[in-house]
């Protein structure tokens, strides 16, 4: 038997200082900043220049004129102060024979957070600003079974079952908010305090067959019950926290959601070939991934962030000093934010991101064993990152970036 305990103590606090300007005395044209675009996408060109703009603002400073309302406000918004407690114990037991182990536990988290922010209340009069408080404790039994099972000298089956559990970050449900207002609208971006962990039943098996030294084919599946999923939600004309708003976009829970999936996957170092192709190594694996969530109103949706379809390879070389990988990483699209509950009849606004594939390289050059040469070429074939909502006979673009490939050159030592 086992026993253990854990404590994990986190403050985060975010205070924020801007200054909001209405215009400037003496006037300002774009004949004073004018400059070439460094968009490369489209030539729009004449176009404000970053650096003339920012040059220009800090030698004429003191003729801008500052909105005190609105630096107020965005100061107030966004400043925040956060703790989260976690208190952990366990237990764990054991049971082994030559073919068989396994292990369970239970697991006990304690959660208490804080969090502290500010209410705005936005009229003809003056800004009110009212500290407000929110807290959240809950306590969670996760169990947790996992076997392993010899079936032959080169066969292994492997099954778990236990209970997981997955906080929100501070910045989605801290009492803050940020907002860019233009005079004709009002956009925001909302933590939210009611923001519950989501906690899900989770269940595999897999069976590992090594065919040789070096070499694993292995094919699994799993599934898992989710309550309480959350995902990035869209809303329109309404008001949070005191602050009316045109749009929103706030983290919140769905009600239920279920995983099932499939995975396969193959490894294998071919030391078995005659020198110099010893070196030669291979990794490949595929998932498949069926995952569907429902919302509170009943809907039915993709759950947030999963993609049916991911699949990993790589092929390698690692021989004496020196080793080398060219990885492809393919992810399939998936839902990124809901958009406004759409009526009966029309489509949603939901925002969906792209598939994306990414090709990576990696060589390392150990010259002895405490000092190490190393080159990583990250995003060689320029992968473009897509997001859309879907029409009814066409997608509209909502993002399109641009990523051009990262190249890292360096020595590693030790001592």
């Amino acid at each position: 038997m086992k026993w253990g305990g854990k404590a994990r103590l986190r403050h985060k606090s975010q205070t924020m200082t801007y200054s909001i300007y209405d215009g400037v005395t003496g006037g300002l044209t774009l004949a004073d900043v004018l400059g070439e675009p460094s968009y490369g996408l489209a030539d729009i060109a004449p176009v404000p220049d970053l650096e003339k703009v920012r040059d220009f603002f800090t030698t004429n400073r003191s003729k801008f004129i500052l909105n005190d309302d609105d630096t107020e406000f965005a100061n107030a918004a966004e400043n925040y102060d956060a703790k989260e407690d976690v208190l952990a114990t366990y237990l764990q037991g054991r049971y082994q024979t030559e073919t068989l182990r396994l292990v369970a536990g239970l697991r006990l988290e304690s959660t208490d957070v804080n969090m502290r922010g500010n209410l705005l209340e936005v009229s003809d009069g003056p800004l009110i600003i009212t500290p407000v408080q929110a807290r959240n404790h809950y306590v969670d039994w996760l169990p947790s079974v996992n076997l392993r099972a010899d079936l032959a000298p080169s066969l292994v089956a492997r099954a778990g079952f236990y209970g997981s559990l997955s906080r929100p970050s501070f910045g989605k449900m801290a009492p803050r908010f940020a907002v860019e207002d233009d005079g004709d609208e009002r956009d925001g971006e909302f933590g939210n305090p009611d923001l519950k962990p989501y906690r899900a039943w989770n269940g595999d098996a897999t069976i590992e067959y090594y065919f040789a030294p070096k070499a694993v084919v292995q094919a699994g599946v799993f599934w898992k019950s989710i309550q309480d999923f959350i995902v990035d939600a869209r809303f329109e004309n309404g008001t949070l926290f005191g602050i009316p708003f045109d749009t929103a976009t706030m983290a919140i829970n769905g009600d239920s959601a279920r995983v099932i999936g499939l995975e396969a996957s193959y490894s294998q170092a071919f030391t078995m070939l005659p020198a110099p192709f010893d070196g030669l190594l291979v990794n490949l694996n595929y998932t498949f991934t069926d995952a569907k969530g429902t919302l509170e109103s009943g809907r039915r949706i993709p759950l947030p962030a999963s993609s049916k379809h991911t699949f990993n390879a790589v092929l390698g070389y690692d021989k004496g000093i020196f080793s080398a990988r060219i990885a492809g990483a393919y992810r399939d699209g998936y839902l990124d934010e809901l958009g406004p509950e759409p009526d009966e009849g029309e489509m949603s606004q939901d925002r969906y991101v792209r598939p994306h594939f990414q090709l990576d390289l990696s060589t390392k050059l150990r010259v002895t064993d405490n000092f190490q040469l190393f080159a990583e070429l990250v995003n060689i074939n320029n992968a473009k990152y897509t997001a859309y909502t879907n029409g009814v006979n066409y997608r509209r673009l909502l993002q399109y970036e641009e990523y051009k490939m990262t190249a890292k050159f360096g020595v590693k030592a030790s001592f």
